[in-house]
């Protein structure tokens, strides 16, 4: 009562106290949290999450302030969200416990600077013109404060590699009243309508306490856009569903709209083999039994296509022909192609120093081989970015040094077309639509969570890629080491699914349209992000305009 009292009632900003300030800031990570977590009606509560951290950043006496508030709030929200990355630190590296809270705090840190920099841009954007802003101003402040943050998950998915997990929209996917936006303008789209509903909310609330009922409407008007004007064309209100039950011997089908299209039958495997004994030399051979063994009882499926987890043979693969010839001999005698993940090591003569890469391979019976080469590795666990600026970093976070692939590319097998992802590229909305604008019919991911144990990581994972069905349409096929794999609907609901720290096979019979229409969002996925940058310039180039023919309409004054 004390905060919202001292936020919304008081008229200066000065009034504000540092402990109400804090206050506010960490509520609205705590709400935003419990926004992320997979309950019932648990996504209501993005819509007025960041309402205090409006509130207090409004309020601040500087843009420093107001920054600083951001950096707090944004960084209480991703330690406690993102903890269990340390699992994968602590468990398989010597450093000591106080490093590694150091490392998942600078990684926190760097998140919240996202949250900082949009709370400082807030601050400016309200302080920027008159003291008393006309209703219409602060509503388009309201558009151009969407705007900021869907340009920051943009960014946040190029800078450093890249890093987008959890864009504030995801917290809207079991939300049948807006996620039909998805095959729109993508999960940045949702986060925008997000924040617009946080910043129409705090208005409105202000506007009560002010009794400045006029304004009132239009911020009602602005709520009411988002959330009620595009709800009217979706669907109605649905409970989040749990995963479904674990995965039985039947093969259920999932028939696209075009019920005359091709059935493929895939199998996925999921051998479940602890992180530190996969890598061990003498534990090769019988990873490699363990895998041929469990193929070929999904053989009484009848596959086309047998899937392996990433890094599913610890070796590098195209140096050891005698498993290579014993892979093609499996693939030959059943008829069945094969996708597994694995290390390449690749040199050239004008490249003394060899390349490792993290790929995937294709064997089909016709002794075709296809691979695809990672593109998006994972920041301080594939790749060092920053290291020959601070070289201290490689030291601080031990770890294989991989080199990105090329160009993305489809895998083809027969009429179909595969998009290829490898664990953390599936999270990344506009590289994982590439692959569908360039032809493919679904999407299949490899991963290997083992890093992460029995944690909120591999679920948290499973949650982000089911963006990308909805997004594209597309039916998304994940195979984890020790879980979650499963099969997702291009409505984004589960199929079925084998459970963490489980051994098991997954089937299923799917049928592929003879033409497949790529979504709006697939063939323009750059777009919302043009948008918002254009919409931002000429917000800012009207403010700017404003203030001069303000101060010359002044200064003629003064000089008359």
């Amino acid at each position: 009562i004390h905060l919202s009292t001292e936020l919304i009632v008081t008229r200066s900003r000065s009034e504000i106290s540092p402990l109400t300030a804090f206050s506010g800031a960490a509520l609205s990570s705590a709400i935003i949290y419990l926004s992320f977590q997979p309950r019932n009606l648990s996504w209501t509560l993005a819509f007025f999450a960041f309402v205090p951290l409006l509130a207090v950043t409004r309020k601040c006496r500087s843009l420093y302030s107001a920054c600083g508030l951001g950096l707090f709030s944004g960084f209480a929200f991703y330690y406690i969200e993102l903890y269990w990355i340390t699992n994968s630190i602590a468990g398989f590296t010597s450093l000591p416990p106080i490093v590694v809270t150091l490392v998942m705090a600078l990684l926190a840190l760097y998140m919240g600077l996202y949250w900082a920099i949009f709370c400082g841009t807030w601050y400016y954007l309200n302080h920027l013109s008159a003291r008393r802003q006309p209703s219409a101003t602060r509503i388009l402040t309201a558009f151009a404060g969407a705007a900021i943050w869907l340009l920051l998950e943009d960014l946040r998915t190029r800078f450093l590699g890249g890093f987008p997990w959890h864009p504030l929209g995801l917290t809207q996917i079991d939300n049948l009243y807006l996620n039909w936006l998805l095959p729109l303008g993508g999960v940045r789209l949702l986060s925008s309508l997000v924040i617009i509903a946080n910043i129409g909310i705090y208005l409105s609330c202000s506007a009560i306490c002010r009794k400045e009922f006029k304004r009132l409407a239009l911020y009602g008007g602005l709520i009411l856009l988002p959330l009620i004007g595009l709800a009217f064309f979706g669907s109605p209100l649905s409970q989040p569903p749990n995963l479904p039950p674990a995965a039985a011997n039947s093969v259920p089908q999932i028939i696209s709209e075009d019920n005359q299209g091709e059935l493929k039958t895939i199998v996925i495997i999921q051998p479940n083999i602890p992180q530190k004994e996969k890598w061990r030399p003498e534990n090769r051979e019988k990873i490699i039994k363990k895998m041929l063994a469990m193929s070929r009882e999904s053989l009484s499926r009848k596959p086309d296509l047998i899937v392996w987890p990433e890094a599913a043979l610890p070796l590098l693969l195209e140096q050891q022909p005698t498993v290579l010839d014993q892979l093609r001999q499996f693939v030959a005698e059943n008829r069945v192609s094969l996708m597994l993940g694995s290390p390449r090591l690749l040199g050239s003569a004008d490249k003394p120093k060899k390349v490792l890469y993290n790929s995937i391979f294709l064997i089909s019976p016709e002794n075709r081989l296809q691979i695809y080469n990672k593109i998006k590795l994972v920041p301080y666990g594939e790749f060092t970015p920053l290291a020959s600026l601070f070289p201290f970093i490689s030291k601080i976070v031990p770890g294989l040094s991989y080199s990105p692939g090329n160009k993305p590319h489809n895998f083809t097998l027969k009429n179909l077309k595969i998009a290829p992802s490898v664990c953390f590229e599936g999270v990344f909305p506009a590289f994982s639509a590439g692959f569908f604008a360039a032809g493919a019919d679904l999407l299949i991911n490899l991963t290997n969570d083992a890093w992460f144990g029995d944690s909120p990581g591999p679920r948290q994972h499973l949650t982000n890629i089911r963006l990308r069905a909805l997004e594209n349409h597309c039916t998304i096929i994940r195979c984890a080491n020790t879980g979650i794999s499963a099969i997702i609907k291009p409505d984004g609901k589960i199929e079925q699914h084998l459970p963490l720290n489980q051994e098991g096979i997954l089937a299923a019979a799917i049928s592929f349209p003879r033409t497949r229409q790529a979504t709006f969002f697939t063939r323009h996925r750059h777009l919302p992000t043009y948008l918002a940058g254009l919409y931002l310039l000429l917000f800012l180039g009207k403010i700017i305009i404003t203030r001069r023919i303000r101060r010359r309409v002044l200064n003629s004054i003064i000089n008359s």
